[in-house]
Formats: structure tokens, sequence, C-alpha cells
């Protein structure tokens, strides 16, 4: 199309963007984000998508400037720039359609109710350039034809359709299939099928543009069906309803198509664009209502760190777990009126469950030693999903230093505190040597700063007196004695 295009007079020029340039820019952002989409993401690649991204970024443009430069680019995108990627091959009044190069093909051309085909082929050589055409044998079954050469431009007037054809000039060859255009003539979608929480089967006639390989393998060329559906979104953190969306369906046969099975109730259409590239116009073909058993599910799961500088956490990478308790909140995001529910257990099949919670949003902490499962499970009649997360616990360690100056620089050795990991119970008490309890605290991520009634007690030995539990079960009690070093300062 593209190279159709750069050909035309200046007169017919304009009439061919009024047709197809001037739809474009009435189209509205959503409809734009589409078309961009399609072709951005399927044919052009990350880099013009991120182009796009940082144009909307641009602060000294208004929204409206910014949405005009995406649909003249759009333009250039769909019907101009092509020509310089596939400059080699173009056919007249052909819509192209790229296909994966493991088929051996650089594009099918499908054309609309021709007698002939015409094909001009343009190298960078004035070298003498054939033609072969083949069928749906592959290459194997190649006959040559006889074609127009003019300098480095070949053409090829065919009266061959749904067939193949190479060009070959030296070493370089290229090959590309030509196939009749055919109309869906019918859409419905079905509604039992083995495989209905992953694909939706879509049935009805007309389906099918077929084409072959090089090496004789037969496919179809895809069709884009428009449908709405539910998504996460991450910049929202929840799951949005009725989002539009634009799918390449598998084309399974002229009466059998696949899309993915959509979340909740919508309309499927096959958008039909091909007629464009002779003039004629789009074509929707809409099927009834469906309603989608699938299941949406995201689950969010987030650590607490306490960030004790005394507590060894040491955090599973990539994982949650650590020193105990763990702390963890879960929160479960499930579309429609689907059963969920959050089930804990010790075995990684879930062989046995230890609990249930039936709740959207958990608060739980962890204060066993070992590793626990923990997955939301949502089901309806037809479908399900699970997410697992693993927390790991490790085993508990508690050791009380004998020795702090509280007199000395501040931030540095003063304040006494134990080193921890896993401990789930504490009570420490501090005395004098007369046995007066002068001190005491139940969270072993705190400490003493050397202080009894709000002044700095004298230098000299002083006594601690621990009970704890690990989350390992290990009981803990240790005695000792604590050295109040005099700063040299004081």
């Amino acid at each position: 199309m593209s190279s159709f295009y750069l050909r035309m007079d200046k007169l017919t020029r304009q009439r061919y963007e009024k047709i197809i340039f001037c739809p474009i820019l009435s189209c509205n952002f959503k409809t734009v984000c589409k078309i961009l989409y399609i072709e951005i993401g399927i044919v052009w690649g990350k880099p013009l998508f991120t182009f796009f991204y940082f144009l909307l970024r641009v602060k000294r443009l208004t929204f409206d400037q910014k949405f005009r430069t995406m649909k003249k680019l759009l333009f250039l995108i769909v019907f101009v720039f092509p020509v310089f990627v596939f400059a080699q091959v173009s056919v007249d009044a052909g819509c192209f359609r790229h296909v994966d190069s493991s088929t051996g093909l650089s594009a099918v051309y499908v054309i609309g109710n021709e007698n002939t085909v015409t094909m001009h082929y343009t190298s960078s050589s004035t070298d003498e350039i054939y033609w072969y055409r083949f069928g749906a044998e592959g290459l194997s079954s190649r006959v040559e034809m006889m074609g127009t050469q003019s300098g480095n431009v070949s053409v090829l007037v065919s009266s061959y359709k749904d067939c193949g054809y190479m060009v070959k000039q030296n070493s370089d060859s290229l090959c590309f299939w030509i196939s009749s255009y055919r109309s869906v003539g019918s859409c419905e979608a079905g509604e039992e099928q083995e495989n209905i929480c992953e694909k939706v089967l879509l049935s009805g006639e007309g389906f099918a543009i077929p084409y072959y390989t090089t090496q004789g393998q037969r496919k179809y060329l895809s069709r884009w069906v428009s449908y709405e559906t539910s998504k996460w979104n991450d910049a929202a953190g929840t799951i949005l309803d009725n989002v539009s969306v634009v799918s390449e369906a598998e084309v399974l046969s002229d009466t059998e198509m696949e899309v993915p099975t959509p979340y909740g109730t919508t309309q499927f259409t096959v958008v039909d664009s091909i007629p464009l590239a002779w003039g004629g116009s789009i074509s929707r073909t809409i099927t009834g209502d469906y309603v989608s058993p699938a299941i949406l599910m995201r689950a969010v799961a987030e650590q607490t760190l306490r960030g004790a500088a005394n507590e060894a956490a040491e955090q599973p990478s990539g994982g949650f777990g650590g020193s105990a308790p763990v702390d963890m909140s879960f929160t479960a995001y499930v579309n429609g009126d689907n059963y969920y529910a959050w089930e804990f257990s010790t075995t990684q099949d879930f062989s046995t469950v230890d609990a249930i919670y039936a709740e959207r949003q958990l608060a739980y902490s962890f204060k066993n030693e070992g590793t626990t499962y923990v997955r939301l499970h949502a089901y309806n009649d037809y479908c399900e999903r699970d997410t697992v997360f693993e927390i790991s616990v490790g085993e508990s360690k508690l050791e009380a230093p004998n020795v702090f100056s509280p007199y000395g620089s501040p931030g540095v050795n003063d304040e006494w505190k134990v080193a921890y990991k896993s401990i789930v119970e504490f009570k420490c008490w501090i005395f004098n040597r007369w046995g007066e309890q002068i001190y005491h605290y139940q969270d072993p991520s705190g400490g003493w700063d050397g202080r009894y009634h709000g002044k700095l007690v004298p230098p000299g030995v002083y006594y601690y007196v621990i009970e704890a539990r690990g989350a390992d079960g290990q009981k803990y009690k240790l005695k000792g004695h604590i050295n109040i070093l005099r700063s040299k300062n004081k």
C-alpha cells in the first residue's frame, strides 16, 4: 500500500488522503491509542512506543498539540513509513500483512476481486531480476515467470492469485504470498468449550485467509477482534472494568477462531480493515452478549520490616520472612462475584490446609519457625485460580553483651541491647548490686540507656535476668552482669 501511495500523482494523493487521513484525524484519543497499540506493538516495536510515551510527557505542548501530532505520525506509520522498511516489494491495491520470519515469507498481501496482480520489485542494483511462482507445496514447486525490468525496477503482472512469488537477483531472494480476500460472514461466541477459562471460541464463516510457507505449511492470517474486559491497573492499584481492548485472534479454520477470554460480560466485534487497501471500508461483525466465567485475580502480599539494628532479620532474597515475628498483610482483588479465600498450609501442594480466611484484607503475624505457604484461592462453577506466597521464619538466637558506655560519644555503644533473631516472647529485668530493680522492658529491639529515674547510674557492675522464647520453641533464661564503663572525658 505504501509504495502505491508514493507513486500517486498529486491530485490522486490528495483524494487518497481525504479518504484515509481525514478519518484518522477525526478519531478520538482512545481510538488512536488502540491503533497505535496495534501498529506499534505488533509491527514497529518498543522504540516507537517509547517515543509516543515521552511525547505525551512534554510539558510545553498542549494536550491537543500532542494528540494531533500522534494522529499525523500514525498516518505516516500506517501508510508511508512501511515503504522504507519493506521497499523491495509492493503490490498494487494489496493489503500488507506481516508474518513471522519462520514462514520464509517477507509478507502476505491480500487483494480484492482484481483479475490480475501487479507486483513491483525495487533494487539498488540494475542486475537482472528473476520472478518465480510457487504453490501450496512450497518453493519446491516454483516455476519461472517473466517480468518487465527497467533499470533497478522490475514489474510482474500475473493472473495467478492464492500463490507465492519469489524474486531473485544474484544471491539475494525474497518470497511473499498473494491471498484472495474473504469477508467475515457471521460470528458468535461459543458457550461450551474445554478451555473456557483461558480462550473463547468464536464460530462463524469467512474467518480464514490462508497462505502457505516456503516449506509448504498451511497457515491463516489472524483477525482483529475488539471487546471489553476487566484489567488490573498497577497505577491505580485496583481492577478496572469495561476496558476496551483489541486482540489478535488465532484463526483455526474458516469457521473457528480463538481469542483470549475476557472478564465479565461483553460483545465481540470482528474488525476488518483489509478493504481499505483498495478503497473499500472497514466492516464490523458483532456477536451477541457473552458472559465469561473467567476469573481475574490479583493477590498482593506485603511484609512490615522493623529495621531494628540489633535484630538479625535476614529476609529471604525475593521472598518473605526472616526473623519472627514476620508481620504480613494480604489483599485480594477478584472480579465479579467469584468466591475467594486465603488458605494457609505447611505443605507446598496444600494437601492439608491449616487455616482458611475468607477476607479481602488479612493481617497475620507468623511466629513459628519453618515455612508456611499462603495462597489466594478463587473459583466458581467453571474456573479457578491460585496465587501462592512462601513465608520462611528462621530459627531463634539470643545473646546479651556485658559492657557498654552511656557516658561516651552519643550513638556509640551508649545503650545496652541484646542481639536476637526470631524471638517472639521477651522479658528483661536489670538490677543494681543490692538487688534493686532499676529497669524492665519486653521488646527485644529496645534496650537500657543506663538511666534510673531519668539520671545516669554510676559506673560499675549491674545484673540482668532475661526470659524469652524463640519461634522454634526454644526457651531462654539468661543471667549475667553488665559493666558500665566511665568515659575518659568524664
